[in-house]
């Protein structure tokens, strides 16, 4: 387990009361709508089940978690709109996408496929719209880049085997996912599109401008 891994939890510790009660404090917060997620709301809540089971937080990342609380609480000082999930969610957007770890390949394919491993289209068309942001297009070039890598490379054979499986089901092509997936991938990164994102590269203000 990746808690035990570093430490929040004692190697024998019995999992089964505290995964509901991590679910219920972490689920329901991340469910809400993006613009409510409070940061320092999760760690407040998540301190109090520190009194109900045997967690034990390593110095270095208390020191994290009050850094990150100190700053979002001074940007909402400046700006009580800020959120500090938009900032984040586009590079963790852009991270799972590119699979550039084992753990963020593995993450990436829980996030694309449901438990019986059908691509959850709708989800890779959320993860594409985050990175495009403010509706430019100028995150759009790494992004195919790195996919391409990761979907025709050696670190990508967990993501082709599903979406073989998921693409060739009861003995045939499912050519209704099939045609949402080409017409995602069409919209999205379309020549026209990526030129765009290249001019905006090498001229931002040509971006600005439109």
């Amino acid at each position: 387990m990746p808690s035990q891994a570093v430490r929040f939890l004692n190697p024998t510790a019995d999992l089964e009361p505290i995964v509901p009660a991590l679910k219920e404090v972490l689920g329901g917060a991340l469910g809400e709508n993006v613009g409510a997620f409070n940061f320092k709301a999760i760690t407040d809540r998540f301190s109090e089940l520190m009194y109900d089971y045997p967690f034990r937080v390593p110095a270095r990342f208390a020191l994290i978690i009050r850094a990150v609380v100190s700053q979002e609480g001074l940007a909402m000082r400046l700006d009580p709109s800020f959120r500090i999930i938009r900032v984040a969610y586009p590079y963790v957007a852009r991270r799972l996408l590119a699979g550039d770890t084992a753990e963020m390949r593995e993450k990436l394919l829980e996030v694309l496929f449901d438990a019986k491993g059908r691509l959850r289209i709708e989800r890779l068309e959320n993860l594409l719209a985050v990175v495009e942001g403010d509706g430019t297009q100028v995150d759009l070039l790494p992004v195919a880049r790195d996919g391409l890598r990761l979907l025709f490379g050696k670190e990508g054979s967990g993501l082709r085997q599903r979406l073989l499986l998921t693409l060739v089901r009861d003995d045939r092509l499912q050519t209704e996912d099939l045609q949402a997936l080409m017409g995602l991938m069409g919209r999205t990164f379309s020549p026209a599109r990526l030129a765009g994102d290249f001019l905006a590269r090498i001229n931002p203000l040509a971006s600005q401008a439109s």
